[in-house]
């Protein structure tokens, strides 16, 4: 079964993202699995189906991304939903934004309230706020959402190819879009 020419497919509110390095070269992949790399990748996904990007816009990605989701399509908004240590993502379509945005209002009330009496974002508010955050979440997602699965109840993901760019000194500057991909998963939340 070639799940990528269906587009009968809707994401029923979340779907998990990985993320993969590409060498140009070599044409050999391997996952990206650093917190602070996939929170960039993340972002270049986000913006984009959020019509947030500036410079890297990519339109090819969003009407990818689009013929397979039904919800994406009628609601045109995505949020990003993290695991607690940042190391797996996943994008959240449909009228569920509207539950993760109300899920995590109240960490930026005690972000601003932290700023307001201390001039720093981080106090033991915003940090119980977070905490309880990530407990609704991964409950809601469980047990209130539906996954993308393939007609035998496999799961779907999203998998985003990048190559990544760097500085002079070897350091990383960005990934730069080459291709996604919807694919069969046995992974979880």
């Amino acid at each position: 079964m070639f799940i990528n020419n269906s587009k009968n497919l809707s994401f029923k509110a979340y779907i998990p993202v990985s993320y993969y390095a590409v060498d140009m070269a070599t044409k050999k992949c391997s996952r990206i699995v650093k917190p602070e790399n996939i929170k960039k990748c993340q972002s270049f996904v986000v913006r984009n189906l959020n019509g947030t990007a500036k410079n890297n816009k990519n339109d090819s990605f969003v009407s990818y991304y689009s013929s397979f989701d039904r919800d994406y399509k009628t609601i045109p908004k995505v949020r990003t939903v993290y695991d607690y240590d940042s190391a797996k993502a996943y994008i959240v379509t449909g009228k569920d934004v509207e539950v993760v945005d109300k899920l995590a209002k109240p960490i930026g009330i005690a972000k601003s309230e932290s700023v307001e009496r201390t001039g720093e974002s981080k106090s033991f508010e915003t940090k119980t706020a977070a905490k309880n955050y990530f407990r609704q979440i991964k409950n809601y997602i469980k047990n209130s959402c539906r996954r993308l699965k393939t007609e035998t109840g496999t799961g779907l993901e999203l998998r985003v190819f990048y190559q990544p760019k760097f500085k002079k000194n070897g350091e990383l500057k960005s990934f730069e879009y080459v291709n996604a991909q919807i694919v069969p998963s046995n992974d979880v939340f």
